[in-house]
């Protein structure tokens, strides 16, 4: 007993190192500049812009921080979401700690794995990843694991009546909150607090059900407010309305495989971490006072195994992003568990260098710490990524006065809109989302004051596509600028000429002195996107990505105007930017087919390429 103090203050000190050393490392690899990850967000938080439900707890923060001088706003936001990431290794730690302490009898041991449990979780490059940037699921993830842990002391302590009423008002708030930030980790931080109460037979007086149910409503409701405020505020350029959601932004993936959640918990975790986890788990079951709390985390398992987060959620944020981290949280508790029970068994065994043998384990299992940190370091860090802000400076800053801009992907379309929103940059330019036409209240928008518009506006609603009429009267209007459609002919295809990174629409048909096309493009070579990406200390994929698909769609279009031999060198260009590019090996040799049949002025498709 004497010693008792002490090791509270071990267990304090170690609780707020599981917190401080994610926090510390997420701020040194947070993003500075605008990130393609975190432009929805962008939108959403900072622009206060009606985009979808969710965000009722980062958004106010986000805009609570806005008023700190403290770096760029793209800093500010990922501040955000290290905090979350703070709170939610805090809680992590706890709520190993509580369940270790019932495995072993030396509360160092158990003190030191729970740490060790929180930092596995919090250095690892999926939350890394969320925490460097803006919007990330830390937050939504920060605070289902407090209302799991407030669960979880529901279920194990005695706790009288009043305070009692406290912890449950308390945990049916928490529940609402996260609804409110990330539904699908609202929902299953629902079922995962529901069957922790369940197992552990502990359940709220009846009295308290529908008062419990009014603070969960009223939880979602108040953190939902700036939802239903933002389409009452004085609009910006554009709105979309309330029933757009990040789950159906369908950007192109960086690597176009999706990889299952096992492939994702055995490269972050380690195949011996993710043993001793599956052991951990056995053991939780098997043991009375912890089967409850096991039975949370195999909910968390479950739900990330039935629907795994895509292999590259980069370009876009995955609302089940959430999901992934509450999954490894709860593998690296186990996992400490497990490493718990291994050690245990070794020192009752009795055999000479037991104890040598037990230490070695725990420090081996202190080894996936660094592991994971080092890991992070590759993936994570975005401090030195500055690709997309040069890229909107190219595309946004180079228009002339009053152009429109006709976008079918939906990642340069939430660039121009977070720049233009969050940033003021060019309101005289009118950003035209193909692909996003029939969300919210675009079209409404678009159409107020823009006659020229109104025919593009009807070809996309009606059709999908913009017809070479609708394209000709906005052109005589304002400077149109497009991305290709791959569904259009050669019609109006003869209308277009490269300009920087977009493909300039003239009112016209041009002939080829109209467009002579540089030798270098223009967004390769030494650009500044093309520096950016070399003197990053990191890859960034997503810029590089886009990159890629720009330079993709000029040749094509050259291509099919008759002008394949001006895109030859930028096929050189594009196989350094994308080593082994399957696009660049098709169009070489199509181009080597056309030019020994004498063909190359002549129309060269190669619009099935654009799909590699």
């Amino acid at each position: 007993m004497r010693h008792a103090p002490e090791r509270r203050w071990l267990e304090r000190s170690l609780a707020f190192a599981a917190a401080l050393v994610p926090f510390a490392m997420a701020v040194t690899r947070a993003a500075s500049s605008a990130q393609w990850r975190s432009d929805v967000t962008a939108v959403r938080d900072q622009g206060l812009v009606a985009v979808a439900f969710g965000g009722g707890v980062s958004t106010p923060a986000a805009q609570a921080l806005l008023l700190v001088p403290l770096g760029s706003h793209a800093f500010r936001a990922a501040i955000v979401s290290a905090l979350g990431l703070a709170l939610g290794c805090f809680m992590l730690q706890r709520i190993a700690q509580r369940m270790l302490v019932a495995t072993t009898a030396s509360r160092a041991l158990s003190a030191l794995l729970s740490t060790v449990a929180a930092l596995s979780a919090g250095v690892s490059p999926s939350w890394q990843a969320e925490a460097t940037v803006g919007g990330g699921a830390c937050v939504a993830a920060g605070l289902a694991l407090t209302a799991l842990h407030q669960a979880m002391v529901l279920a194990d302590e005695a706790v009288l009546a009043p305070e009692a009423s406290r912890r449950w008002l308390l945990l049916a708030a928490l529940v609402g909150a996260v609804i409110a930030e990330n539904l699908p980790c609202g929902l299953v931080c629902a079922v995962a607090v529901g069957v922790t109460v369940a197992v552990a037979a502990k359940a709220p007086p009846r009295r308290l059900v529908p008062v419990l149910v009014v603070v969960v409503v009223a939880s979602i409701a108040l953190c939902a407010a700036p939802l239903v405020l933002r389409p009452l505020a004085p609009r910006s350029v554009t709105d979309l309305g309330r029933a757009l959601s990040a789950a159906s932004l369908n950007a192109f993936d960086v690597d176009p495989s999706r990889k299952t959640a096992l492939y994702a918990w055995s490269h972050e975790l380690g195949i011996v971490p993710l043993v001793l986890a599956a052991g951990g788990i056995a053991a939780g079951l098997f043991r009375e006072r912890l089967r409850a709390f096991t039975g949370a985390f195999v909910v968390l398992a479950l739900c990330d195994l039935l629907y795994p987060l895509g292999a590259a959620p980069e370009l876009s944020a995955d609302p089940l992003a959430a999901l992934r981290l509450m999954a490894l949280a709860a593998f690296g508790v186990a996992a400490s568990i497990g490493a718990s029970e291994a050690v245990l068994a070794i020192l009752r065994l009795r055999v000479p260098m037991g104890r040598a043998a037990a230490v070695l384990l725990v420090v081996f299992h202190m080894t996936v710490v660094a592991v994971a940190s080092e890991e992070a370091s590759f993936v994570a860090d975005r401090s030195h990524h500055f690709a997309a802000e040069a890229w909107t400076d190219e595309a946004l800053g180079a228009l002339p006065m009053r152009s429109a801009v006709l976008v079918h992907s939906h990642e340069l379309a939430w660039r121009l809109w977070c720049a233009q929103t969050r940033q003021g940059q060019r309101p005289d330019v009118m950003v035209i989302p193909a692909a996003l036409i029939r969300h919210g209240l675009v079209p409404q928008n678009l159409a107020i004051g823009e006659e020229p518009a109104s025919q593009v506006l009807r070809d996309l609603a009606l059709t999908g596509h913009a017809s070479e009429f609708g394209l000709s009267l906005l052109a005589d209007a304002r400077p149109l600028h497009v991305e290709l459609d791959e569904l259009w002919d050669k019609r109006v295809v003869k209308h277009l000429s490269v300009e920087g990174a977009w493909l300039r629409y003239a009112p016209q048909v041009l002939g080829r002195t109209d467009r002579v096309a540089p030798k270098r493009h223009p967004l390769g070579g030494d650009g500044r996107i093309a520096r950016a990406l070399a003197e990053s200390t990191t890859p960034d994929p997503p810029s590089r990505a886009v990159l890629s698909r720009t330079v993709k769609e000029h040749t094509t279009t050259l291509a099919l105007a008759g002008l394949a031999d001006s895109s030859r060198p930028w096929l050189e260009g594009l196989d350094q930017l994308t080593p082994g590019d399957p696009f660049v090996t098709g169009a070489r040799l199509r181009l080597a087919h056309a030019a020994r049949t004498r063909r190359t002025q002549q129309t060269i498709d190669l619009r099935d390429l654009l799909r590699f």
